[in-house]
């Protein structure tokens, strides 16, 4: 099968959705489909390049820097649209706009994952051009209606989708991680890296360092957790990632007197990322805005229990006291559980057990398999 992949986002920018459409090229061209990627350049060389991925020419997005707004023009890439079986975006933005045309004009099988909750993130948007929540719930409508069938991460974000008005097919389908970098060899020392004493917790989060994360109610939880500490051993807590609002969570720690028990790593390379997940003890998040939250998926293929906010799109993900623990939004209660856990060993690794199982459960590969399944009983 010959499939299009149309994304606003790609390499080097680091995401959740550039990982997860790195993963299932890989997965799916190892099972023997042409996967073609349609997706911004980022530098002028990008333009040049040959094979499987068309960079079209962008504009930095003057109020996000990382973001890019696609100028949906590409001749090398027009060659290759007669020639698919399948259109599948990732966007509902220019790349996403771009697919709904070449979809309609070579009659094929439209697509769309809708991986963000975008009411949760207008505020990166000037407020000349901010829609409001209501317009940005019909703009997300409009879009999906005009796919042929839409996947989302969770059950929670089809039943916001059915709000919104879009009455298209729509599967639920979580993107799980290939679990090949989670068994191999430990290459990196995560603890030594940090400078941890060899007695001390080490609770990890993942992930951009963004408002809608709800890293003060993390940080604030994390105080609770250390006025409560009765040992063995101290506690850190590592804040893995960088983002827009860094310097802010930095100050916010040190008005809470946390000091150097909250540790700010900045970016660390996945590939090193997954070695951080092994070496942790807990998962520790606490946003409310996830469609999934791919760093579940992977913290779940590390075995790393997760004590996570019960909200919209991690209920699908972390299996309360299979592999992770669901709390409320309550800072008591979540420094508590997390105590609890540090504590007791043999459940930690009960749930380690269950977090590696399900893991396999809901690998790339599992996904990748169904979503073929839906391209096929499209196309008929």
């Amino acid at each position: 099968m010959k499939i299009g992949i149309f994304t606003d986002t790609f390499t080097p920018q680091i995401n959740g959705v550039t990982s997860i459409l790195e993963e299932l090229d890989r997965v799916l061209s190892r099972a023997g489909h042409d996967v073609y990627i349609f997706a911004p350049a980022y530098s002028r060389a990008q333009r040049s390049e040959n094979g499987r991925i068309f960079r079209f020419p962008a504009l930095t997005a003057y109020f996000h820097k990382d973001s890019r707004i696609v100028i949906p023009y590409d001749r090398r890439a027009f060659s290759v649209f007669p020639k698919l079986d399948v259109v599948y975006s990732h966007t509902p933005v220019s790349m996403g706009l771009l697919a709904i045309r070449v979809a309609r004009k070579y009659h094929l099988p439209h697509v769309h994952t809708y991986h963000t909750l975008f009411t949760e993130y207008l505020h990166y948007l000037p407020r000349l051009i901010r829609p409001t929540r209501r317009m940005a719930e019909r703009m997300s409508a409009a879009f999906c209606n005009r796919c042929d069938a839409i996947t989302t991460p969770s059950q929670a974000m089809k039943e916001e989708l059915v709000r919104y008005g879009v009455h298209k097919p729509i599967y639920v389908l979580p993107f799980g991680v290939d679990m090949e970098p989670f068994e191999r060899p430990i290459k990196v020392d995560a603890r030594r890296a940090l400078n941890l004493a060899p007695d001390e917790f080490f609770l990890l989060y993942a992930g951009r360092l963004g408002i809608e994360k709800n890293l003060h109610f993390l940080l604030r939880a994390f105080r609770v957790l250390l006025d409560r500490w009765k040992g063995p051993g101290a506690v850190r807590l590592v804040l893995a990632g960088g983002g827009p609002h860094q310097p802010i969570f930095e100050q916010y720690a040190r008005e809470l007197g946390l000091g150097d028990r909250v540790l700010f790593t900045g970016f660390i390379p996945r590939e090193e990322l997954v070695d951080y997940y092994r070496a942790a003890d807990l998962f520790v998040f606490a946003s409310k805005t996830e469609t999934q939250g791919l760093v579940l998926m992977e913290a779940m293929a590390a075995g790393l229990p997760a004590v996570v906010v019960r909200a919209m799109g991690v209920t699908d993900v972390v299996f309360d006291g299979e592999t992770g623990v669901l709390v409320p939004e309550d800072e008591s209660l979540f420094a508590q559980t997390v105590i609890e856990l540090l504590q007791d060993p043999q459940r930690r690794s009960q749930l380690h057990q269950g977090a590696v199982r399900k893991a396999h459960e809901m690998s790339i590969q599992q996904s990748a398999a169904r979503l073929l399944q839906i391209f096929s009983e499209l196309r008929g």
